[in-house]
């Protein structure tokens, strides 16, 4: 398994654990450190800025501190809402630019035609805003520990989502050599 992946869901796990600990907040709390070190290491690793988790960790951090101020963990809750929606519209955004944000973000590995990444921005799109529905869906109508334990482990399966997601648009819309063979030729 990739290393970076293993970071990517460490916040999730530390998340569940500090929750296990001392609740919510402490959770969170957890999960922010989490976060910072993924940040960190990806820095180091990769020596460019992960905005995403950046903007993640930022926008958490608000919402957390606004929790705590009003002692009320529904700002907690709504995190993975409100950063599924603006995921959601900043891939939205990045359909005005040429080439377009997520192609910027993945055209080192994948090669697309045009058609291939817009139709790769709906289906990333679709699947941001499902899962900002199935959050809403489940924190509303379950208990506390429950959603802290969706929260928590979601990530695997959203993750599964938008891999499968991203191979079938690449098997359709593949516009790079079939394989490595064809490249040395």
């Amino acid at each position: 398994m990739d290393k970076r992946l293993i970071v990517e869901f460490a916040p999730g796990i530390a998340f569940v654990l500090g929750d296990a600990l001392s609740g919510i907040f402490v959770g969170s709390g957890f999960a922010g450190v989490a976060t910072l070190i993924a940040i960190v290491l990806r820095w180091r690793w990769d020596q460019s800025l992960p905005w995403l988790a950046i903007s993640i960790f930022a926008l958490t951090t608000v919402l957390v501190i606004a929790g705590l101020f009003f002692n009320d963990t529904t700002f907690v809750k709504i995190s993975a809402t409100v950063g599924s929606l603006a995921f959601a519209v900043i891939l939205g955004l990045g359909l005005l630019f040429k080439p377009s944000l997520i192609e910027r973000t993945l055209g080192y590995k994948l090669q697309l035609t045009d058609e291939g990444w817009y139709v790769m921005n709906f289906a990333w799109i679709a699947i941001t805003l499902l899962r900002a529905g199935a959050n809403e869906l489940v924190w509303r109508n379950t208990s506390d520990k429950t959603w802290v334990l969706y929260s928590g482990f979601s990530d695997f399966g959203w993750f599964g989502l938008f891999f499968l997601a991203t191979w079938a648009v690449a098997w359709e819309y593949w516009d790079g050599p079939e394989d490595e063979d064809e490249e040395d030729a």
